[in-house]
């Protein structure tokens, strides 16, 4: 769908310009900081615990749904995750993250942003996501505000102590530098 509609317009717009675009409801929402992303909220159920596969399951859905509740409470006018743009301020970042997760450098088009009156941009250490990504995997974190803070207002590195094999031993993961913007509006692709 998304490669569909870039083929078809040659541009990217956010969940939230194209709501805003289409509902005056959730514009005034959007305007205020009370606009929703999240699709599916924690609910009761047993005290049980959690099995490996359990987690496996739902560890994506857990970071993006704690990064959302901290964002909703302490930046609400910030781009939210499940709906922003993601993009890299220059073409070095790109080699960088290519090298890094073996992203495909090809794919890197260059875009400027429309002029949207309600355009939200905020800069972000994507790295911090990642670390959140090894981390619920292997561990409770004692901490999670301190990674939740530290994305959102753009630290630079954090270091979280976790187990590490063999035999549990705990080590200092250091997250790494990686700066992206999330973008809440309209992005036309520059035809270079």
């Amino acid at each position: 769908m998304t490669e569909h509609n870039f083929q078809v317009t040659k541009t990217f717009t956010s969940g939230a310009a194209n709501s805003c675009c289409m509902d005056p409801k959730f514009e005034e929402k959007y305007l205020n900081g009370t606009a929703r992303y999240l699709p599916y909220e924690p609910c009761s159920h047993d005290n049980v615990s959690p099995s490996p596969y359990l987690l496996t399951a739902i560890n994506d859905y857990r970071i993006e749904f704690d990064f959302e509740v901290y964002r909703e409470k302490h930046h609400p006018l910030y781009p939210s995750r499940l709906s922003a743009l993601y993009a890299f301020g220059d073409f070095s970042t790109c080699q960088k993250v290519s090298q890094k997760h073996k992203w495909d450098l090809s794919s890197v088009k260059t875009f400027k942003l429309k002029d949207w009156p309600l355009t939200r941009i905020v800069k972000v250490n994507m790295e911090h996501i990642s670390l959140a990504r090894h981390a619920y995997r292997v561990s409770m974190i004692q901490d999670l505000n301190r990674l939740w803070a530290g994305y959102w207002a753009a630290f630079g590195e954090i270091v979280i102590e976790l187990p590490s094999s063999p035999r549990f031993q705990r080590k200092q993961y250091p997250s790494g530098i990686t700066w992206e913007y999330l973008i809440e509006g309209i992005a036309v692709h520059c035809n270079n």
